[in-house]
């Protein structure tokens, strides 16, 4: 750097703060860096209206006459890698990608898996845009996939603030604000969800996530029950289908019920199941016409239940002596239950214990397995089966 040169952070380095400095990602070399507080101050002070011999004035309050030499070298070594810029007197200040660059550079980085250099670009994109919701919902989204629980809550509240309505978010909400968890999901919140979900439901859970819920349910059927068929089974929270396809060949007659009419959708048109109805399965197990089966069974459904006696005493009302109730959840450690920040339930083996027992049923068995992948994290579930007594 020449001694009249003004220094200015490179526009193409965005910039996100964090615990103990700043973090810093360099679109042009692919790099992100992590800044110490010195550091980070000295990218903040670097506009472009100071040489670094004013920067070091600036700093020499607070580092003192030991700590200079150091400053000066960092910003010789952070020049030389790209994250400052000189820029001649006179010269104009070099501009560099627009906001919406930003976020596209960010959701790029997120679909190959580089979710905290994705952060910090979307990050510096929406603070430039304050009042685009969309930036805001987007950051939220990545505050949460790198487990910025702060930064999450406070993107979100920003985009309901902005665009009020969502109910997936909201609900996401009361677990980031640890505000007492609902009953259960909203129903407005299951049917959003799906409506953005269900066209690439499959795609997305059984390639992407790796999900093994059907199989594992159908397994846990297979050790309980061998090869024993013919029989009236119902499915809660049918989805599209992916369980139903392995009840098939124990059903005399398979009967799948679902919150979401899009996945409704989806589920007819596999041809496994004899009936499909739209209905909130509390509601629907609560009509007094609701016939009675030999087997019921939820995949992956309550997980947007908290005390799972919502489900399983009207379920078991409708199970025949010796019939089972089978389901899985995600595995929680906290007792009973809690509502994590994704939204949903995860449930305790204890709790499922209880509530069986209080449902009137037995305990057949509990296995725990690998459910799917989230974020190249695995996620545990149980599988869980019950019987009615006979």
């Amino acid at each position: 750097m020449n001694a009249d040169d003004r220094i200015l952070r490179n526009p193409f380095v965005a910039l996100a703060p964090a615990d103990d400095g700043y973090l810093a990602y360099d679109i042009e070399s692919c790099r992100l860096h992590r800044l110490n507080p010195t550091a980070a101050l000295i990218v903040e002070l670097s506009d472009g209206t100071r040489t670094a011999a004013h920067v070091s004035a600036q700093l020499a309050p607070l580092i003192g006459d030991a700590g200079m030499e150091g400053c000066t070298r960092w910003m010789e070594a952070a020049a030389a890698d790209g994250l400052l810029k000189s820029v001649r007197a006179g010269n104009p200040l070099p501009a560099g990608p627009s906001p919406d660059e930003f976020a596209s550079l960010a959701a790029e980085l997120r679909s190959d898996g580089h979710v905290l250099a994705a952060f910090v670009c979307q990050h510096f994109a929406t603070l430039q845009v304050p009042d685009d919701a969309d930036q805001w919902e987007a950051l939220g989204e990545l505050a949460h996939i790198v487990g910025r629980r702060d930064d999450a809550r406070e993107a979100y509240e920003r985009y309901t603030e902005l665009a009020p309505g969502d109910a997936e978010v909201e609900q996401i909400l009361v677990a980031l604000r640890d505000e007492p968890a609902p009953p259960r999901a909203p129903d407005r919140c299951i049917v959003q969800l799906y409506a953005r979900f269900a066209e690439f439901y499959e795609q997305n859970m059984c390639t992407d996530l790796e999900y093994q819920g059907p199989a594992q349910l159908a397994a846990a059927l297979e050790a309980d029950l061998g090869s024993v068929a013919d029989l009236d089974v119902l499915e809660l929270g049918c989805g599209t289908g992916l369980a139903g396809q392995h009840l098939r060949r124990r059903a005399r007659r398979l009967v799948g019920i679902d919150l979401s009419p899009d996945m409704v959708v989806h589920a007819q048109a596999t041809g496994v199941y004899d009936s499909l109805e739209v209905a909130e399965i509390t509601e629907w197990l609560a009509r007094a016409d609701t016939p009675q089966f030999d087997l019921v069974a939820a995949c992956d459904t309550l997980i947007y239940f908290g005390d799972l006696r919502q489900v399983l005493i009207p379920a078991a009302n409708h199970v025949r002596a010796g019939g089972r109730l089978a389901f899985t959840v995600e595995r929680g450690d906290t007792l009973p239950f809690r509502l994590t920040d994704s939204g949903r339930y995860t449930h305790s083996e204890s709790h499922i214990r209880t509530a069986a027992q209080d449902a009137g049923l037995t305990v057949a068995a509990v296995t725990e397995n690998v459910l799917r992948y989230e974020y190249g994290e695995p996620v545990l579930d149980l599988v869980v089966v019950l019987r009615c007594p006979a």
